[in-house]
């Protein structure tokens, strides 16, 4: 019953507001990575997606989306903002007060949108516990680094990583993604 209701949740999401991940980065609704029981859409995440398992990718997410989000199971919660961006700044205090764990990559656009960053977030996400939030203003700055990380980690083909990257939220970094990646 928990893992159709996970799977009815995901289709949802995925059907109303995500670009679907393409078939290999297909959703694993195993027991083990079964993401939380939430109607991200109520919440009114902005720019949501699922690319893989236990990974939520999204735009500014307010102090309520992030109580509402923790209290229904995800454990981390990542920005890629410069915390001087407008939306942005307000998580450190909050994630403390609330018993969050947040961590802060600081990616200034396309600049910011590099292989270095992309392997420091690989290691920030493998460390991370359970579920997690990953966003920036509008999951852009997500996919581009996640795509990149994809072609360069996971030895995904250039057109593989776009399409991941895309499914993360990519849209306006796309040249930056192309001249990092070769394409």
């Amino acid at each position: 019953m928990r893992l159709r209701l996970v799977a009815v949740t995901l289709a949802s999401i995925a059907a109303s507001c995500c670009t679907p991940a393409p078939p290999e980065f297909a959703e694993d609704t195993s027991a083990s990575a079964a993401m939380p029981e939430i109607d991200i859409n109520a919440l009114g995440v902005p720019y949501a997606s699922v690319p893989d398992a236990g990974l939520l990718c999204a735009g500014q997410i307010s102090p309520e989306q992030m109580d509402a989000l923790h209290a229904a199971g995800f454990k981390t919660f990542i920005s890629l903002r410069v915390a001087a961006e407008n939306g942005a700044g307000w998580e450190e205090a909050h994630a403390a007060t609330a018993g969050v764990s947040f961590q802060r990559l600081p990616i200034a656009g396309a600049a910011g949108v590099t292989s270095e960053s992309a392997r420091e977030l690989r290691g920030i996400l493998e460390d991370a516990e359970g579920p997690t939030v990953l966003y920036c203003g509008s999951s852009n700055r997500v996919g581009a680094l996640l795509g990149i990380a994809a072609h360069e980690i996971d030895g995904k083909s250039v057109e593989e990583a776009l399409a991941y990257a895309r499914s993360a939220g990519l849209t306006g970094l796309e040249p930056a993604f192309n001249e990092v990646v070769g394409r």
